[in-house]
């Protein structure tokens, strides 16, 4: 039977620590928080071996006196609260009494701060255990040295990514914190190489957070942000109308009083203001600041205080639906034009009776006649007609014996064996475009509908894992490299693959701490230079720490390639082109779903499409 013990306090330290201090970022974090409510106007951040050597934070706030420098690392002390009532009122950065001590416990650390006039004092400490006190220089405000971060929990420092990785998420942080605190003046250098240099924002809002994004997000994503403020939960949205929506989701920050958060509710409201106009490959860009009461929301639901939960989350949602609409579409809302025959929707969701879908909606010139019932059952539903290709159908005739029918049948002629996949029933005629996005052809069956995107993204997706299977990758030297504008923290993610991109065909330097040069590519792909630049972007969005597989980046990679080559909805195909491009699904590995998952083609039964018309 267990013994139950109690810990010692240096082991329930650092219990304490991992939940506040997960990476090198989350130190970051904490000490700008402290730094801002401090009332720093000036922040310096020096970044060493990827913040596992060294953080250094410098500001010119209030600072300590020697009395409160020592309680500021000692456990459960914290100047914004009293009491537990206190939490409900806070205007600061919240309840942060573990911050210094939790990252003191798994590091070594030196903490020098001075008060306006006063005296400079400093401490060193070493696993939350203070091994020196001395002065230090009378220089108004605090600077936190962090230094062998998790020396004394080599578990935890294990489970760091890599080096690109974390400074790719310290850089986050810092950006979030710069476009929350645009009054304040920030300077980050990694390895000794400035990467930013943003100085106190003064002026109007919109001016002041234009100016900040400029130099964090880019020039042509911030020159598309629509801005609006309203007075309700003193609301300041900038947002991207819809003819300027971007291909990542790496543009969308929350702040509630300064705070950079997480929230669902927000982002799905934003895009549910945005569904009728937002092609699926497409995302809004916004910066969204809310200032709300204490009371109004809750922080403490997780420990690092990314998520909130708000008291009314009805509220809010509602709030930034109608704000949303309001910044990115002004008076004019968009409205759907009513077609005489509605869309075929082929998703396997519920859908009115075909017969009622087709049907137009003409005004009676006499007083509507009550419906006779009809002679044969009219159950057909638009998912039962639509089916993928091969969907094998049984039908049983209901004025008959089903077992009587069965003994009287004559046995088929056996079938020649099918000169392709199972879907593939041929010969198809070629009958056109429709919308100039589908592809109609006919066949023994009836009519095949094909979408021509999704069909030509599963070609070219084979096509392409197949030389990245053979490693047989042709490699195309550009005369000029293509340069492409990131994030500082998106280029940190995205040379963190460098190594494995150049074997897959994409070399890629670094020209500048946002500006990455794209030197080769594959042959097979042979983009220009503005679908190259996309690509990238897209790519920047979705790689992560080369730890991680490189077959689920590959996969994910060579799906990309694939979209951004294939043909679009609404371009047009000649009769030729997709013939051919039938004769290419009929030899892929699965023709029937392009790499996402989506159906690319779809048969319309000859016996379905009678059903339509009552025969």
């Amino acid at each position: 039977m267990s013994k139950i013990t109690v810990l010692d306090p240096s082991t329930a330290s650092k219990i304490a620590a991992g939940e506040v201090i997960e990476r090198p970022a989350g130190v970051l974090k904490e000490l700008l928080e402290n730094a801002v409510d401090a009332g720093a106007t000036a922040i310096n951040i020096d970044i060493e071996g990827a913040g596992k050597e060294l953080i250094r934070i410098n500001d010119n706030g209030c600072g300590m006196d020697e009395q409160d420098l020592e309680l500021s690392v000692r456990r459960h002390a914290t100047s914004k609260i009293c009491s537990f009532e206190d939490l409900a009122h806070l205007h600061t950065f919240g309840f942060r009494g573990e911050a210094l001590f939790s990252v003191a416990a798994v590091s070594r650390m030196s903490i020098s701060s001075c008060t306006a006039g006063g005296q400079g004092h400093r401490l060193e400490l070493s696993g939350g255990e203070i091994i020196c006190r001395a002065p230090a220089p009378a220089m108004p405000g605090t600077t936190v040295e962090i230094r062998d971060l998790f020396f004394n929990t080599p578990a935890r420092r294990k489970f760091l990514k890599s080096d690109s990785y974390e400074r790719a998420c310290l850089l986050k942080v810092a950006e979030e914190s710069a476009l929350a605190n645009c009054r304040v003046g920030y300077r980050v250098r990694i390895s000794g190489r400035e990467i930013y240099n943003l100085p106190a924002q003064t002026g109007p809002q919109e001016t002041a957070v234009r100016a900040r994004a400029r130099e964090i997000l880019g020039g042509p994503v911030t020159e598309s942000l629509v801005y609006k403020n309203f007075d309700d939960c003193g609301l300041q949205l900038f947002l991207t109308p819809p003819d300027k929506l971007v291909a990542v989701r790496d543009f969308q920050m929350i702040f509630i009083n300064r705070r950079p958060i997480e929230s669902k509710t927000i982002q799905q409201a934003i895009y549910k203001a945005l569904q009728n106009v937002r092609p699926k490959d497409r995302h809004p860009a916004f910066l969204v600041y809310l200032t709300l009461e204490p009371g109004e929301f809750d922080v403490n639901i997780h420990p690092q205080k990314r998520e909130v939960r708000f008291v009314d989350e009805n509220k809010i949602f509602r709030l930034i639906l109608n704000s949303a609409g309001e910044t990115a579409f002004g008076n004019a809302r968009p409205v759907a034009a009513a077609p005489v025959i509605p869309a075929v929707d082929l998703s396997l969701s519920a859908r009115p009776a075909a017969q009622q879908l087709f049907q137009p909606k003409l005004a009676p010139a006499t007083p509507p006649v009550a419906p006779q019932p009809p002679q044969e059952p009219q159950a057909t539903h638009v998912q039962d007609i639509f089916k993928p290709a091969g969907t094998p159908r049984f039908m049983v005739r209901e004025t008959e014996d089903p077992v009587a029918y069965e003994a009287r049948r004559p046995e088929p002629e056996p079938l020649p064996a099918p000169a392709g996949p199972a879907w593939y029933v041929g010969p198809y005629h070629y009958l056109g475009q429709l919308q100039r996005s589908y592809l109609l052809f006919e066949n023994p069956e009836g009519l095949v509908l094909i979408d021509q995107h999704a069909a030509q993204e599963r070609v070219l997706f084979e096509k392409y894992m197949d030389a990245f299977e053979k490693r047989d990758i042709k490699v195309q030297e550009l005369m000029f490299p293509i340069q492409v504008d990131l994030t500082p923290s998106n280029a940190e993610s995205l040379m963190s693959w460098a190594p494995w991109l150049k074997t897959a065909g994409f070399e890629l330097t670094r020209f500048s701490p946002r500006t990455v040069q794209v030197k080769t590519m594959p042959y097979v792909v042979r983009f220009k230079e503005d679908d190259m630049k996309r690509f990238v972007e897209s790519l920047a969005a979705v790689v992560g720490d080369p730890a991680k597989s490189t077959e689920t980046l590959k996969r994910k990679m060579v799906a990309m390639l694939a979209c951004k080559k294939a043909v679009k909805a609404h371009d047009s195909m000649t009769a030729a082109e997709a013939e051919a491009l039938l004769e290419n699904m009929k030899n892929c590995k699965d023709g029937m779903h392009c790499p996402h998952g989506r159906a690319c083609v779809a048969q319309l039964h000859i016996r379905e499409i009678g059903k339509l018309f009552g025969r």
